[in-house]
């Protein structure tokens, strides 16, 4: 998953005191293979490292001691403009543990937290993921210090050297600010040693509120002067509704003298008084207390609770310089985390620990053993093998209790585990039947982890976070997963219970959400109607509609389901899903080849087949029609089929992997993603295996290595690490529910898998050579370029350095094909309609011209199309119907008459022009977008940005109908109105545009800050403000000259800002520090920073002035301030990720955007109480009201509609399609 959305004192000389047990750098010098040292992200040192030696392995001996050619390092880079972070971490884990504690650094890049290119630590957190690709985890990040406390604890961090630290499974060290810290783990502990420099202040910060992702609510208490708890609630998955709850308990090997809890914000300045330090707030996202709390280390029982930011605790270490700590966590209770602390905590020995972690990896990667190869090679692959064995990961207590799906507590069956933190849409195509085939019984229980979260939630999960839902990314990923766990070998779970579950969410398409907003498959009532998705939307937080590829992925999944039944007997099941996963085939335009969305008439898009604009094309989440074409494992013979037979297919092959990692928006090659995990392979089903052995073999040379950057994408929770693992075995898991390996060429002479089907073992006679000269299998010679994974025991190579052109090329020898019968395309057409112009503006009683043009330059034969136009009430075509016949690439056109009547209404108003082919193809409609208007006349209008076609639709509020669309920056989003002017902020151009009202046509662009955001325009009109979310700044624009002034620095991500109608004040809302700046327009200061609740969204404010609402969309709740004091005199629940806020013009309601829950929630401002939920859609996010107040508008984000809400009544009316992805609107006039 590729996705498109900062911080030494004197080091002691003192030995080690009589008694202790060795630490771990001393054990590394006396247990070999304990501990290696990190590589170090430079060419040379990369080089000097002992598991990237170059030099060549003993050809026929096993590595033994796999865990010491890991490096943990690998992947905590950028791998440059394509690939960006790899997102991996260094720090101690064990294979699928709870616990991961690890360095994070200012960047903090998403999951792993970790920077290779800084040079700080912010802290060592507990929890993190493997390259997921939104920030998430990250929870309790501890950070030893020396020194009298910050003033802002929350932002301290210590200084560090690449050449300090190491790295090895299971343990992690590296002197930060002086001090030494050396962390090893069990399953669900962790026990560090932080050696201090002589001090009375050796202090110990613990950022309870600080996870990655912000938090709703923290807390910390000291119990003694030995132990410490404490639990932090954060999540909300790449913006999701999701959230967790995550407890710690530590305890020490001494007592410390002090301890004490600081506020949740930043601090600006720190004033001491009688032992009692206040601290101002600013800049720290969900910020409580504004005060340190100090408690003496004598103290007894539990101290300093209560919900804070952070707390801190003092040593002496004059003495004895070694503080040792022991620390567990649970996602059921302090309680849970301290019995995982005495059930696992039996030394606070870091080396003792870390030799045990050594062994439990050694343990997981011999279920692979390679034998030759380089040093590099036997590196990178054991590494890659490491970082597919991180997630999914522990979710149960050692007693076995876990939080479920419904918030309850529950037991797992002795002996077995729940788990969590499924990377779905990623790992079901390479890690989970790595994981199935090498360790069974954990994958079984991970299978099982998912049903009980359907019994727990209602239904499968896609991409589970702890015990919630995401719904993230396309598709229904549990299905490949369940099957290929069966299928590959892990058996240890209840199949007929897994296959029940996957046909309700198969066909469940009218069930109750599950967690009160998620949907398994959304869009699936459609798709099981029609064969396909229609392109209307976007859903799985895909940034752009994604028919096509929700119907490929439906339809592969489907295919699991039908694999799946099979095994079981269930046939009647099998027949309905073998035949549903040949829906692919009705998104296959045959006029020029490729996989393309079809819209709800069922028309393939006009022009070229690859067309791409931002962050992939549209219909396809993550990527373009070239790249997801190949994503029909299930029947490649069929895709064959249709693209014309082997040549015409070798032949786009050919062209598609002159490119290998080409990113989303080019037609070639994107290995940094999983959808082409499976293309390298294709050309075994096409006649040409020596181009999957070359191909395979320039992946892994030119896009893996033992560097911070050696992954081509986000590692994805191990999806790209497995890939590797397969790939250097010469295999890969082609169709998702099969055991079955499509081939490569190996690259060890020798390797043996452990797997659940018995031993395999490979043998490759010339191995580092690219091409497969022979093989036999199980003894018997072959040219099949597959094995069955249950038979096959033994695969003996002959490799050599030419392609042997003969060896796998027929077609009997090429990996099966599983159709539902024969392959039916829908009929297409390269012939598109057009109209010119598109949009015309015509005052009442007036006529004008439109050429209905048929287009069929793309077609090679000639185009017959017969076209229909509906005009609506108060406008006339004519002629309204016909039929145009264009030569091959040639076009044709007719003119029609489009009149408005001296009666007609003025407003936007749109012509529907149907049409299709003589085949029965339909032809994409054509809308001319009319306005009828007097010269000079300006509309009332509701203006809407789509943030990604990068245009503002104007909608008619009187008519309901949408107008011409106006092209505007890149990522519009927030905007105001002032001297008759539309300004749009643009958060990807970093500008905002200036409209004409009247006209709709763009006056200027103004340059101003990092990711512009939203606007507002002062009551005189005379200055617009934009909030910059990348500066954390406001900005001025003057309206008379249009230039930008000098911005007003405010909180971490400005957001939603909003001006006071009496023109005193300026409220911005800041995301990333949870707080909300009061900037005084007289002085163009701040002049209080109020804290309130996690990442703040949306403000308005009433029109009095008095009062401001802030929209909380980290703790689901609205804050609201009094103007007068800055102080937030209520907090009030709001529904599941409340983004917008509107008051109405009469100052009694609010209407909440409650994104979750799809609606908007009304709340009564004289009783601060919420009203009925009013539902709108899937995904409401802005809203504005009429001038009268009679109606709100609402965004809905996931269809591209705009909903009118009847305010009288609550009501909401027939929805108004606009752009894609739309994320603002205004009413004007």
């Amino acid at each position: 998953m590729s996705m498109p959305i900062p911080r030494q004192p004197r080091r002691s000389t003192r030995s080690r005191p009589p008694g202790r047990l060795p630490r771990v750098g001393a054990l590394a010098a006396t247990v070999a293979g304990a501990l290696i040292v990190a590589v170090i992200p430079t060419a040379a040192q990369a080089a000097a490292s002992p598991g990237a030696a170059d030099g060549p392995a003993a050809a026929t001996v096993p590595v033994t001691d796999p865990a010491a050619l890991v490096d943990p390092l690998v992947g905590t880079g950028s791998g440059g403009a394509v690939v960006g972070q790899v997102d991996t971490f260094p720090g101690a884990d064990l294979p699928f543990g709870m616990v991961q504690w690890s360095p994070d650094t200012p960047s903090r890049p998403d999951g792993g937290g970790y920077n290779v290119a800084d040079h700080s630590i912010t802290g060592f957190s507990l929890t993190h993921l493997s390259g997921p690709g939104c920030p998430i985890a990250g929870d309790f990040p501890i950070l030893p210090m020396t020194g009298a406390l910050p003033s802002d604890p929350d932002s301290a961090s210590a200084a560090f050297t690449q050449a300090s630290q190491s790295a090895h499974p299971g343990s992690y060290a590296v002197t930060a600010g002086g001090v030494r810290t050396q962390l090893a783990v069990t399953a669900r502990t962790g026990v560090a040693d932080f050696a201090y420099p002589a001090s009375t202040q050796a202090r110990l910060l613990v950022k309870v509120a600080d996870s990655a992702n912000g938090s709703s609510s923290a807390s910390f208490q000291a119990v003694g002067d030995r132990e410490i708890t404490g639990t932090v609630t954060s999540g909300h998955f790449c913006g999701q509704p999701n959230s967790y709850t995550v407890h710690f308990a530590a305890r020490f090997d001494r007592p410390f003298t002090a301890s004490g809890t600081w506020g949740g914000a930043s601090a600006a300045h720190v004033a001491t008084s009688a032992g009692r330090t206040s601290v101002s707030v600013q800049g720290k996202q969900n910020p409580r207390s504004k005060n340190y709390a100090t408690t003496p280390g004598t103290a007894t029982g539990a101290q300093g609770s209560g919900v804070v930011a952070g707390g801190w605790l003092t040593f002496d270490t004059t003495k004895n310089a070694h503080v040792g700590m022991e620390v567990a966590v649970s996602y059921v209770s302090v309680q849970g985390a301290l019995d995982n602390l005495n059930a696992e905590a039996r030394t606070f020995d870091v080396g003792t620990v870390a030799a045990a972690a050594t062994a439990a990896w050694n343990r997981q990667l011999g279920t692979i053993a390679v034998a030759g190869g380089t040093r590099a090679q036997q590196a990178t692959f054991y590494t890659a093998l490491y970082h597919a064995s991180l997630e999914p990961s522990l979710f149960s207590d050692a007693d076995g209790r876990y939080l479920g799906f419904d918030e309850k507590v529950h037991q797992t069956q002795p002996g077995h585990a729940q788990y969590a933190n499924y990377s779905g849409w990623d790992i079901y195509r390479s890690q989970t039947p790595l994981l199935a085939t090498i360790d069974p019984r954990v994958a079984a229980d991970m299978a099982t982890s998912l049903l009980n979260d359907a019994a727990q939630g209602g239904s499968l999960p896609k991409w589970p976070s702890a015990n919630g839902y995401t719904g993230v990314m396309n598709g229904d990923s549990a299905d490949p997963i369940l099957a290929d766990t069966y299928a590959f070998g892990a058996r240890g779970f209840d199949a007929s219970a897994a296959l029940a579950d996957m046909v309700k969410g198969a066909d469940g398409t009218t069930g109750a959400p599950g967690q009160g907003w998620y949907v398994e498959r959304p869009n699936g009532a459609a798709y099981i109607k029609d064969g396909y998705v229609p392109n209307i939307g976007s859903d799985s937080i895909s940034p752009v509609p994604n028919g096509a590829s929700e119907t490929l992925e439906y339809a592969l999944d489907d295919f699991a389901i039908s694999r799946l039944a099979t095994t079981l007997g269930k046939s009647a099941d099998s027949a309905v899903f073998s035949k549903r996963s040949q829906n692919w085939a009705n998104l296959f335009d045959t006029s020029n080849g490729y996989v393309e969305p079809r819209d709800a008439a069922g028309a393939f898009p006009s022009g070229p087949p690859v067309s791409v604009s931002g962050f992939g094309q549209d219909g396809f989440q993550e990527g373009n029609a070239a790249q997801y074409t190949w994503m029909v494992p299930q029947d490649l013979a069929g895709l064959v089929q249709g693209m014309g037979g082997r040549q015409a297919t070798l032949k786009r092959l050919d062209t598609y992997f002159t490119q290998l990692n080409a990113g989303p928006d080019a037609p070639y090659q994107w290995q940094g993603n999983e959808i082409a995990l499976d293309s390298p392979w294709v050309y075994d089903s096409v006649g040409e295996p020596w181009k999957t052995q070359s191909v395979v073999h320039r992946v892994t040379s030119q896009l893996y290595a033992l560097t911070p950057g050696g992954e081509p994408g986000n590692d994805d929770l191990g999806a790209m690490s497995s890939w590797y693992v397969w790939a250097a075995l010469g295999m890969y898991p082609q169709t998702p529910g099969v055991p079955m390996m499509v081939l490569g060429a190996p690259q060890f002479p020798r390797a043996t898998v452990h797997g659940a089907y018995g031993d395999l073992t490979i043998d490759a006679q010339g191995a580092g050579d690219t091409y497969v000269k022979s093989l036999r299998v199980n003894g018997q010679a072959t040219g099949r370029t597959w094995i069955d994974l249950t038979r096959a025991h033994r695969l003996d190579y002959t490799l050599a350095t030419t392609p042997n052109t003969s060896w796998g090329t027929p077609t009997a020898d090429a990996p099966p094909s599983f159709p539902a019968g024969p392959v039916r395309f829908p009929p297409s057409t390269s012939a598109a309609l057009d109209l010119t112009p598109g949009q015309v503006r015509l005052a009442p009683g007036a006529t004008t011209t439109v050429a209905v043009k048929v287009d069929n330059t793309l077609g090679s034969r000639p185009a017959a199309v017969s076209w229909h136009a509906t005009a609506p009430s108060g406008l006339s075509v004519s002629p309204a119907s016909g039929t145009v016949t264009a030569p091959a690439k040639g076009t044709a056109q007719v003119t029609v008459t489009i009149a408005a009547p001296a009666a007609t209404t003025t407003g936007y108003y749109q012509v529907a022009f149907a049409a299709h082919a003589a085949n029965g193809a339909v032809v994409p409609n054509a809308s001319l977008l009319a306005t009828v208007a007097q010269p000079g006349e300006t509309i009332p209008t509701a203006y809407v940005t789509n943030y990604s076609d990068n245009t503002v639709t104007p909608v008619d509020i009187r008519t309901h109908n949408a107008g011409p669309a106006i092209p505007v920056g890149s990522g519009p989003d927030g905007m105001a109105v002032a001297g008759g002017d539309l300004f749009v902020a643009n958060n990807n151009s970093n500008n905002v545009t200036v409209i004409d009202t009247t006209t709709n046509a763009v006056v200027k662009s103004v340059p101003v800050g990092n990711v512009a955001a939203d606007l507002a325009a002062t009551p005189d009109g005379k200055t617009v403000w934009v909030s910059n979310y990348g500066d954390g700044t406001v900005q001025p624009i003057d309206v008379a000259t249009l230039t930008a002034g000098t911005p007003v620095a405010v909180g971490s991500q400005a957001e939603r800002l909003a001006v006071s109608p009496d023109g005193t004040q300026l409220w911005v809302a800041n995301q990333g520090s949870g707080t909300v700046s009061d900037v005084d327009l007289a002085t163009r200061a701040v002049t209080h920073t109020i804290a309130v609740g996690a990442a703040p969204f949306g403000v308005a404010v009433t029109p009095d002035s008095g009062r401001v609402l802030v929209t909380n969309g980290g703790s689901s709740s609205v804050s609201v301030i009094s103007a007068a004091s800055d102080t937030v005199t209520a907090t009030l629940p709001a529904g599941a990720g409340p983004q917008g806020v509107a008051v109405s013009p009469d100052g009694t309601t609010a209407y909440v955007a409650d994104t979750g829950a799809g609606g908007v929630t009304p709340i009564a401002l004289a009783t601060d109480t919420a009203g009925t939920f009013i539902p709108t859609g899937s995904g409401a996010y802005a809203l504005s009201f009429s001038h009268d107040g009679s109606t709100a508008w609402v965004v809905d984000s996931n269809v591209n509609q705009l909903v009118p809400v009847t305010v009288a009544t609550s009501t909401p009316g027939t929805p108004v399609t606009v752009g894609n992805v739309p994320d603002g609107v205004l009413v004007f006039g």
